[in-house]
């Protein structure tokens, strides 16, 4: 586990060790994540980028950003300066030159006409605690949006950094799990394991245990409800019998019976269901889709009220899903 034995405090060497491009790591508050990223980015050679979900987020952020550098590794206030404003993000001078960017989520579609320093090698995306991120226009996903940053600091050419003798970009993400309903955890779908795992080629998440030395017990029992997020979770049954497939959105899922149970999965497409509906004399297949771009194979979810179904059945309670993950995209989008 990431922790310095120095001081006992959190530092990143153990999952930068992984080589990932997106590092995300998750703990309780009090383990010394952000004043280690401060100290590793301002450290690095080239520049960098903090993000934060909105403005607020970031000029909250920026009141004392640089309070730990100087209490802490020798830095002086004069070592500073500003240079931005809050709309279009700003810049941290360090000793007159440019180091650290500050930007935020929503702003996402001006980045994408911003160019940055070739020598910009990491994002830092700072408490991704959860957020309606629909509000953004243009943009899928919170994790769409980190994608396109990072696609265009890396100025989406054809030929890669590494070709052109750069560094690598990397992107590192920290949160406190009060809940495991977090979209970036979905959209990468990260599990709540203990320790530092892959989950896929390019993506690593280190799950920190709650701290024992912490005097906040309320805060230790917070930070364990990810353990409680598991309810309604179950594989489908082998005898499951495909029920329905309903896409919302650009997401399929299947829905399986099996002794008056439904469970839901996520499909990359529908599937091939045994019910069949007659409208017209015609049979039409079990397959739903939103108004957005409906296919001659489906029914319209709004239309046929079906939508408010699937709802009542997940707020009582009534589905279970394949995983943590399945269960959050399917609450969210439902």
């Amino acid at each position: 586990m990431g922790i310095n034995p120095k001081n006992g405090y959190y530092w990143l060497r153990d999952i930068l060790g992984y080589n990932c491009k997106y590092n995300l790591v998750l703990s309780d508050r009090g383990r010394g994540k952000s004043v280690e990223a401060k100290r590793f980015l301002i450290m690095q050679e080239g520049t960098a980028m903090c993000l934060f979900r909105q403005q607020p987020d970031m000029s909250h952020a920026m009141k004392d950003w640089t309070d730990p550098l100087i209490n802490l590794f020798g830095y002086e206030y004069e070592n500073f300066d500003w240079l931005g404003n809050d709309k279009e993000g700003w810049k941290l001078i360090v000793n007159g030159k440019p180091k650290i960017w500050f930007r935020y989520l929503t702003q996402v579609n001006n980045i994408k006409q911003e160019v940055f320093p070739d020598d910009m090698n990491w994002v830092w995306f700072d408490e991704f605690i959860p957020l309606a991120y629909k509000k953004l226009g243009g943009i899928d996903s919170e994790g769409d949006a980190i994608r396109t940053i990072i696609k265009t600091i890396e100025h989406d050419t054809v030929r890669t950094r590494e070709q052109r003798g750069l560094k690598p970009l990397r992107f590192i993400g920290f949160a406190n799990p009060f809940t495991w309903n977090n979209p970036l955890l979905s959209y990468w779908g990260i599990l709540p394991m203990v320790g530092i795992h892959r989950f896929g080629k390019d993506v690593v998440c280190e799950l920190m245990e709650p701290s024992k030395n912490s005097s906040n017990v309320d805060e230790i029992d917070k930070n364990n409800g990810w353990m409680n997020e598991t309810a309604f979770i179950a594989k489908v049954p082998k005898n499951a019998t495909p029920f329905e497939s309903l896409r919302i959105g650009k997401m399929y899922f299947g829905i399986y019976e099996y002794q008056r149970k439904y469970y839901v999965k996520r499909k990359g497409k529908h599937i091939n269901v045994s019910r069949m509906l007659y409208f017209d004399g015609k049979p039409k297949s079990m397959t739903w889709g939103t108004l957005d771009g409906l296919t001659e194979s489906e029914l319209c979810l709004e239309n046929y009220n079906h939508l408010d179904i699937w709802k009542k059945y997940v707020y009582k309670g009534l589905l279970c899903y394949d995983n943590i993950n399945t269960k959050f995209e399917f609450m969210q989008n439902i």
